[in-house]
């Protein structure tokens, strides 16, 4: 069975077990007596549509431009920094929990287990309380929209219910009902960890319910603050609804249709049983998870998943594991996405702050695009259309610059906002985060062949090449990015710290990438191409520093962060293509030897405190994409013993300071680019598979030329 277990209840948040179906999530704590589950609906944001409109001129940009050209660094840093005052971006937040609590006399508990089971998406906890014997199990149902909690014992017992929602809120009972209406914040500040609420400004209202019902046998159900059952096997049933109405409406708060809604779905989920709710939920499940899959021979170690994890980082091959970690991915993908939900935010849908770190939003510079990267492969396209949905919205709120096309900065959230706030222009000037959205335009066709879907989206590819267009320059014949940025890195000039230079290997690369996919798309539809290719003749290659690696910016500038986090100036070897090849394969590997040698550096200065490159899960599961595509079987093999070692929580969740979700599905991207690797319509089977994976089996697994492969060997 594909399922993580463990021991011992959760004590902390990134030890319980998420279950989801898109739009609602929770994490199961699963302790025996007092029980919990930590609930996100993926709506529930602060903020409004109404976004910060001031831009940034072209005359500005100028400014800025000439200021790089003229190799005035520091300068440049701080005439961007003087304008980056929009707004922040809304906070992604939690709903609160419910608290499920056994009245127990004595409490003394024996034989306990906890476990997610991958295969239907339940999470199931059992033990036993003074002798007698019970189960709790729950999921979130992808058939009828409801989080599913049942507990059964072999004796009645008492159970206190109780909501405690942590936004602002009125509550009310009615018999076996309790109902929450609420209101989010319009305002989040993370660092001071406030929330404020305008009453002049309309932030997103929802309601929940919460219902109890018998499964078997008689129960009793007592009313009041919160619902006490008294029985041997019930289950409760939890709604959520939001009035979000798109990014651009005013959230619907006249009529409460939401609250309609949320009635509506309690009582049609109340219709079933729990057997049928289950197998509903289960049916829905496995029409997407049973498509791929993955195996390796190996130990099959019965020990709990927390301590696998902590052995296979400390070297014990643990094939088992690795396949469970890529399962783990498919889980999170149909359990965080869905057909007409928001694209996966940092945390997929799962979060427990009211002031996340980073906001919980989305971030543009790789974090939401690595949230994609293995999708297609895992033969589930539908699951692309949120972040589709999300792409033409930003094409719909434009740019900043007054320029024609699209392009938002680094960060944006449930309202599509492109503005920005931040003190540190390395991270907020980011122009070309549009142009790395569209390569999964190109990445969808490529694995679907759908001609349809291309020409559907052509008009978002036009309208990013005309912004691209605008922004570039000219400079000795060739086309740059300029201003420009590598993400969140600086170098030193003149004793100072810079981030903004006349041009980068990241921006070059992307541009590089986007008009040769470009260029492409117009041959499928039968477009006039061109413009496109004159364009891409004109852009500045990516260059060679002297001492053989990619030079990162315009000029081989002294490095503040030796082993910065970024690998952005690979960006041509992983996610694109167009850096492989053996004229490049020595710079590249110089370039990744010096970022991972300083990060090692920096490590052991730091007594052990990083933040580096391949040392959080991102940044590591980036690296054995890439060492993966280059064919190296045995560096590849070392990044996912370091995702084990440093990048996991004990619930296999990925690690960048806190828990966030891209490098769960990065790290899944690797391992299918280590046994299928497909690229200009040639597929490679096996090109990167250590040698510990003596033998294995996949199915079903997506090539870039729409054929699914399946391999034993």
């Amino acid at each position: 069975m594909k399922k993580l277990w463990y021991d011992k209840s959760a004590k902390t948040w990134n030890q319980a077990l998420p279950i989801g179906n898109g739009r609602l999530g929770a994490m199961v704590f699963g302790a025996p007596i007092y029980d919990k589950l930590q609930i996100n609906e993926e709506t529930l944001w602060s903020g409004s549509p109404d976004v910060d409109t001031a831009h940034y001129d072209a005359s500005f940009v100028n400014e800025v431009r000439e200021l790089v050209k003229s190799r005035r660094y520091d300068k440049a840093d701080e005439k961007i920094k003087s304008v980056l005052t929009g707004k922040e971006t809304a906070a992604y937040l939690t709903y609160g929990y419910l608290d499920i609590d056994i009245i127990a006399e004595k409490g003394d508990v024996q034989d306990y287990t906890r476990e997610l089971n991958l295969e239907n998406a339940v999470a199931t906890t059992r033990f036993l309380l003074d002798e007698n014997k019970i189960e709790k199990s729950a999921f979130v149902s992808l058939s009828d929209d409801v989080i599913v909690y049942r507990i059964k014992s072999e004796q009645k017992i008492s159970v206190r219910v109780s909501t405690a929602c942590e936004l602002r809120h009125s509550l009310s009972v009615n018999e076996d009902t309790v109902t929450i209406d609420g209101l989010c914040p319009t305002y989040v500040s993370v660092y001071r960890r406030e929330l404020r609420y305008d009453d002049n400004i309309e932030s997103v209202p929802f309601c929940s319910m919460l219902k109890a019902i018998p499964i078997s046998g008689d129960i009793k159900i007592y009313g009041g603050a919160s619902l006490r059952v008294v029985g041997s096997d019930f289950m409760l049933l939890f709604s959520l609804k939001t009035g979000f109405n798109g990014y651009d409406k005013q959230p619907i708060s006249q009529g409460k249709e939401f609250k309609n809604s949320c009635r509506e779905c309690l009582e049609n989920a109340s219709s079933f049983g729990y057997r049928e709710l289950l197998q509903r939920h289960e049916n829905e499940y496995k029409k997407y998870f049973d498509r791929v899959s993955f195996e390796l021979e190996g130990e099959d170690f019965c020990e709990p998943t927390d301590v696998r994890i902590k052995k296979a980082g400390e070297g014990r091959v643990d094939n088992k594991l690795v396949t469970l970690l890529f399962d783990y991915a498919r889980f999170l993908a149909i359990c965080s996405n869905g057909i007409g939900t928001q694209p996966t935010n940092l945390q997929g849908i799962w979060n427990d702050e009211l002031t996340p770190l980073w906001r919980c939003n989305y971030t543009l510079n790789i974090n939401l695009q690595m949230n994609y990267w293995p999708i297609n492969a895992f033969d589930m396209p539908e699951f692309n259309l949120p972040l589709f949905a999300f792409i033409r919205s930003l094409k719909e709120r434009g740019n900043r610059f007054g320029l024609r096309g699209w392009a938002p900065f680094h960060n944006s959230d449930i309202w599509c906002d492109n503005g920005v706030k931040s003190s540190f222009p390395r991270c907020s000037w980011w122009v070309t985060g549009g142009a790395w959205l569209c390569r999964h335009i190109w990445e969808h066709y490529a694995h679907t062949r759908d001609k349809k879907f291309l020409e559907e989206n052509y008009d978002i590819l036009v309208s990013q090449a005309e912004f691209l267009q605008d922004y570039m320059t000219e400079k000795d014949g060739e086309l740059i990015v300029s201003p420009s940025t590598s993400p969140e890195n600086t170098f030193i000039f003149n004793g100072k710290k810079c981030g903004v230079a006349e041009w980068t290997a990241s921006d070059q690369g992307i541009c590089i990438d986007f008009f040769d996919k470009l260029i492409k798309v117009c041959e499928i539809l039968d477009k006039d191409s061109s413009e496109y290719k004159s364009i891409l003749e004109k852009i500045k290659p990516v260059t060679l520093a002297s001492d053989g690696r990619i030079l990162e910016w315009n000029e081989e500038f002294e490095e503040d962060d030796k082993g910065h986090r970024h690998i952005s100036p690979l960006y041509g070897v992983y996610p694109a293509d167009s850096l492989i090849g053996p004229e490049y394969s020595e710079a590249i590997r110089k370039t990744l030897d010096a970022r991972i040698g300083g990060a090692r550096e920096q490590y052991d200065q730091k007594n052990g405190e990083a933040f580096n490159c391949g040392m959080i899960g991102w940044s590591c599961a980036w690296l054995a994409c890439i060492y993966a595509r280059l064919g190296d079987a045995e560096a590849f093999s070392k990044q996912i013993r370091t995702f084990f070692k440093n990048c996991t929580y004990d619930n296999l969740f990925s690690v960048c300071t806190i828990f966030q979700i891209e490098a769960n599905f990065g790290i899944a991207a690797a391992i299918i680019e280590a046994l299928v690797q497909s690229h200009e319509g040639k597929v490679v089977t096996l090109p990167s598979i250590p040698k510990e994976w003596t033998h294995g089996e996949f199915t079903g697994i997506v090539a870039r030329n729409g054929e699914k492969i399946s391999v034993k060997w």
